[in-house]
């Protein structure tokens, strides 16, 4: 009786070890790119703010969000960045195409979404980011890039990267 257990447990532990270096490689070749001085550009939210990566991530690890109202996975993943956004979690949104303000503005409020947000019409700021797909989720401190990760995203692990970030970098 042993054995067929041993046998179950070290095939679940090779398929999870599998899907994670599957995931890090993917995260990694779809990885966006921080622009140079990125970190200082002011940004205009939809509540009529302004806040910068420098300011927004000073010490503390903060995220990025880019997302579309178009898009399906972003359905699954924005309620959990909510989540981080109501845990204290500095959360600044980027609306990728979505419209315009008022169009992203009205789709936040019928999601129940209230986090930051700074509309991104035309694409220029996933441009200058090469954000290749949504949703694509930064971890940024003191204004640098420290991790990043791809597609769909749980409250659990997504908080788990803030937290090591916060106690690595």
């Amino acid at each position: 009786m042993r054995k067929p257990a041993l046998y179950w447990l070290r095939q679940a532990f090779q398929t999870a070890l599998l899907v994670l270096l599957v995931s890090l490689a993917v995260d990694w070749w779809r990885k966006p790119a921080q622009p140079e001085q990125f970190a200082a550009q002011p940004l205009a939210t939809l509540s009529g703010g302004q806040t910068t990566l420098a300011a927004l991530s000073h010490g503390r690890t903060a995220v990025v969000y880019f997302w579309g109202s178009w898009c399906g996975i972003c359905k699954h993943t924005s309620p959990a960045i909510q989540r981080l956004h109501e845990a204290g979690v500095p959360v600044l949104g980027v609306a990728l195409q979505s419209g315009g303000a008022e169009e992203v503005a009205a789709y936040m409020r019928a999601h129940g979404l209230s986090f930051d947000t700074a509309n991104d019409p035309q694409g220029e700021i996933s441009r200058q980011w090469r954000v290749a797909v949504t949703p694509t989720v930064v971890l940024v401190k003191n204004g640098k890039t420290v991790h990043n990760t791809t597609g769909i995203g749980s409250y659990w692990g997504l908080r788990g990267r803030v937290w090591l970030a916060d106690r690595v970098y």
